[in-house]
């Protein structure tokens, strides 16, 4: 019964959906907007779950005094604060938004532009000539690279051109392609969760 009731649960809710998104009667009846408010409900719990278990997590690291332990008590003092104060003033309160938009913005901005170091590092390794592939996946990166920046056109008036053409052709045929195989995997993996096959998620092997 552990095991058959999230089975139960996760076949029902995928007929739900089904029926609300792919039927008429279900259309008529609104049933979308409904599914759409308890998939928040459940996302909010999925994240409340989330940020419950961080803070068992960072909670150990301070009642331990393990290296860095001060770095928990700032996160979770942030975490719960804002969390504090989105339930009171709720996300549309101007002073949400402006600690939202002066804080986590730049944080995030600030994180993806150090990852650019291990992009660069990454793309030193991918670059190098060994095969006739990496020459073209060379050849090719160089002009998307100068064609985005303003020293591509000073260099030749061409490259810009170039490199929309590359990404408007070549990259959305490619990105096609990748798309259709994601939505054919995404969809024998659902098929497989409603017919019961797939137990992964509930801790069992897949069948």
């Amino acid at each position: 019964m552990r095991k058959d009731l999230p089975r139960i649960i996760t076949t029902l809710s995928a007929v739900i959906v089904i029926f609300s998104v792919f039927t008429f009667v279900g259309q008529q009846l609104k049933l979308t907007a409904t599914v759409d408010r308890w998939f928040q409900v459940s996302e909010a719990t999925a994240f409340l779950i989330g940020a419950v278990n961080l803070t068992r997590i960072h909670g150990q690291h301070i009642q331990r005094r393990r290296a860095g332990y001060y770095n928990s008590i700032v996160l979770l003092i942030c975490l719960w604060s804002f969390f504090a104060l989105g339930l009171v003033v709720t996300n549309k309160s101007p002073v949400y938004r402006w600690i939202y938009d002066s804080t986590l913005v730049h944080m995030e901005a600030t994180m993806f532009s150090v990852i650019c170091f291990y992009i660069a590092s990454a793309a030193y390794r991918a670059f190098r000539i060994r095969t006739r592939e990496a020459t073209v996946l060379l050849v090719v990166a160089t002009i998307v690279m100068l064609g985005n920046v303003p020293i591509g056109d000073v260099i030749w008036s061409q490259l810009p051109v170039m490199k929309d053409w590359i990404l408007r052709v070549p990259n959305s045929a490619a990105m096609r392609g990748i798309n259709i195989g994601i939505y054919i995997g995404g969809f024998a993996t659902a098929l497989r969760i409603l017919l019961g096959l797939e137990r992964a998620h509930m801790g069992g092997a897949g069948a």
